[in-house]
């Protein structure tokens, strides 16, 4: 065990709120702390890690927002963990250009690939994949955790996956300027119930209820909450195939947990 930690986790559909859960077992009294729920500068002192997913090979606009008013100069160690449904990409090499920007040098960077919820593109894995997926995860982070209890710097993930600079750049970018209200996408079918679970689990608190229907007001960070741990798959992205797709939260994390990082949290 080594000196307390502070963690910082962004996460959607529960694979980067398991991780930081899992990391914060190899530091004695480490804080868990949501992004989403962070305003203003932050000052941490000591060890630092973000634990986030990978949108479009790059790191979520919340979580470049954080880092970018993040003051790192206390930090003795800071690491990065990211949880993409596939490569890492560009997402290291931004957080190392953020880190430094914000006083120190990102000290680490690892990736953990876990089960993707981007149905927009893609369907879920089956059942039987997604435990494959977990199981491996669960060993990987069993030797993340330890370099980073170890204080270990290890800054290749990403840098040598081209494709998912390239990938960045062309759709990344225009992925990120548009990221907010992207929300105008969102349908509602007559399955919905008026449930609100919707509105309780939003990280950024985008959804309200009218006329016992769920409406976004253009701050949505495009993590899939919503769509994903509707309890009637209710929620469609429009020109999209996915009322045949499936649905996917992580087996250990569930709404409440989610919700947890709402700012107004209940």
């Amino acid at each position: 065990m080594t000196a307390a930690a502070t963690i910082y986790w962004f996460s959607g559909t529960g694979n980067s709120l398991a991780v930081a859960r899992r990391l914060s077992a190899a530091f004695e009294g480490a804080r868990l702390l949501p992004i989403a729920s962070l305003d203003g500068v932050a000052r941490p002192e000591g060890v630092v890690g973000v634990v986030c997913p990978v949108y479009f090979e790059g790191l979520p606009l919340i979580v470049q927002e954080f880092v970018a008013r993040l003051d790192a100069r206390a930090l003795t160690y800071s690491f990065l963990v990211l949880t993409p449904g596939g490569f890492a990409g560009w997402a290291p090499v931004q957080a190392r250009r953020l880190f430094r920007s914000a006083g120190r040098p990102l000290d680490a960077a690892f990736s953990v690939k876990m089960p993707d919820n981007y149905i927009a593109i893609l369907d879920i894995p089956r059942p039987e994949r997604q435990r494959q997926i977990l199981s491996r995860a669960e060993r990987a982070l069993d030797e993340i955790a330890g370099a980073a209890s170890r204080r270990e710097r290890r800054l290749g993930v990403g840098i040598t996956v081209p494709l998912g600079a390239l990938a960045h750049l062309v759709m990344g970018r225009s992925f990120a300027r548009a990221c907010r209200r992207r929300d105008e996408r969102f349908v509602v079918t007559d399955a919905c119930t008026a449930c609100g679970l919707c509105v309780r689990v939003c990280p950024k608190e985008n959804i309200v209820l009218s006329g016992g229907r769920p409406r976004w007001n253009h701050r949505c960070e495009q993590c899939f909450g919503c769509i994903n741990l509707c309890p009637v798959a209710a929620i469609q992205v429009r020109n999209r195939p996915t009322a045949r797709r499936g649905r996917y939260h992580h087996p250990d994390i569930g709404a409440i947990d989610i919700g947890s990082q709402r700012r107004n949290a209940d």
